[in-house]
C-alpha cells in the first residue's frame, strides 16, 4: 500500500499540568496509522492520549 505524508499540529497538557505541542510530518498508510505516530510522539513527552488535540492533513508534499 502506497504511503501518504501526513502534515500534524498537535497540542495537550503534560502529566504535571505544563503545555505542550508538537508538528511537523509523518508517512503513513492511512489517517488512523498516522494518528497512531503522533499519539506515541506526544506520549513520549508526557501528555495523555485523551488530552491530545490532533490536526491531521493528508497529502502535504513538505
Amino acid at each position: 500500500m502506497a504511503l501518504t505524508r501526513y502534515k500534524f499540529t498537535a497540542t495537550g497538557t503534560t502529566t504535571a499540568g505544563d503545555p505542550a505541542e508538537g508538528n511537523g510530518q509523518v508517512d503513513a498508510e492511512n489517517p488512523r496509522d498516522a494518528e497512531a505516530m503522533v499519539i506515541g510522539f506526544m506520549n513520549s513527552k508526557g501528555v495523555q492520549a485523551t488530552d491530545i488535540n490532533l490536526t491531521l492533513t493528508p497529502g502535504c508534499t513538505q
